[in-house]
């Protein structure tokens, strides 16, 4: 896929289940037409692609493209997700993948896939990996899924809707640990505050002086090295704490004010602009089903 921005991509999904595969069920050597996302909810599975076998366990995906062979295979009893997806398709109508499959020999195997890129400002160009870990896809995989069975009016729309919203999910949780993972020396002492108590007013002067800069000169240098202000640095990661608290059923106005915003109005418009929910549709999103 050539290199997009999150708002030039146009997802199709043509196909949208969820199954339970018994122990050693192989769907193959194939190559599929479009995408595909395999999500594990619950035992084991495999994927050899490339050079590389990837171990999938509860929670965890892989992402892999077209025009690359791969085998997929169920160790255990496993439960999955299954979405095959366009990343750019005018119509949101779902052409199902299967008559396009195909399925070569395993000497096929081995050509390494091409895993996409997307140029995210101001973090630079992001990679997909083929194995991801990414919190909060159940639900909206869960929602796809009935949407797709349903086909009620709109749904393809629909379709569409959850797919960015689960990219946009998957992209941003890459940024994240993308960010953490770096080691910022120059700035580190002021990161550190603010990841352990990011509901604390900070002050940039305070920030800087803990760092030894001027604060003119440590705002500067912290957007160079994060790609972002201080300020929005701790929003994001009073948002990270705000979303795991509503998973556990804390109060919004408890949060808000923990976490030190300055009203709720606000903490709402700050968690929409990051996460695309409100906190109230996050926390109805996140639940698991009832049984």
């Amino acid at each position: 896929m050539a290199i997009r921005t999150m708002d030039d991509i146009m997802p199709t999904v043509n196909f949208a289940s969820r199954s339970t595969a018994p122990p050693g069920t192989n769907w193959g050597v194939r190559i599929i037409p479009d995408n595909q996302l395999f999500f594990v909810v619950s035992g084991h599975a495999e994927l050899v692609i490339g050079q590389h076998k990837y171990t999938i366990r509860a929670g965890e995906c892989v992402y892999y493209g077209p025009e690359c062979a791969h085998w997929l295979s169920a160790v255990d009893a496993t439960d999955y997700f299954s979405v095959h997806f366009e990343w750019f398709h005018h119509s949101t109508f779902p052409i199902h993948p299967g008559n396009r499959i195909q399925y070569p020999g395993k000497e096929s195997l081995g050509i390494e896939p091409y895993n996409p890129k997307l140029d995210l400002p101001p973090y630079g160009e992001i990679t997909l990996p083929t194995k991801l870990s990414i919190s909060g896809l159940e639900p909206i995989l869960t929602r796809m899924v009935k949407e797709y069975e349903l086909e009620q009016p709109g749904y393809a729309l629909t379709l569409r809707a959850l797919m960015m919203q689960i990219l946009s999910l998957v992209f941003r949780q890459l940024v994240s640990n993308e960010s953490t993972s770096k080691s910022y020396g120059r700035i580190e002492p002021a990161i550190q505050a603010m990841q352990e108590q990011p509901g604390k007013n900070w002050a940039v002067s305070e920030l800087a002086a803990m760092c030894g800069y001027h604060p003119i000169h440590f705002a500067k240098l912290f957007k160079e090295e994060i790609g972002l202000l201080p300020k929005n640095y701790v929003i994001g990661e009073r948002i990270k704490r705000a979303k795991r608290a509503l998973l556990q059923e804390e109060k919004v106005e408890v949060i808000s004010e923990r976490l030190g915003f300055t009203s709720i109005h606000y903490f709402s418009h700050q968690f929409k602009r990051l996460t695309g929910l409100t906190p109230t549709e996050f926390r109805m999103h996140g639940r698991p089903p009832e049984v």
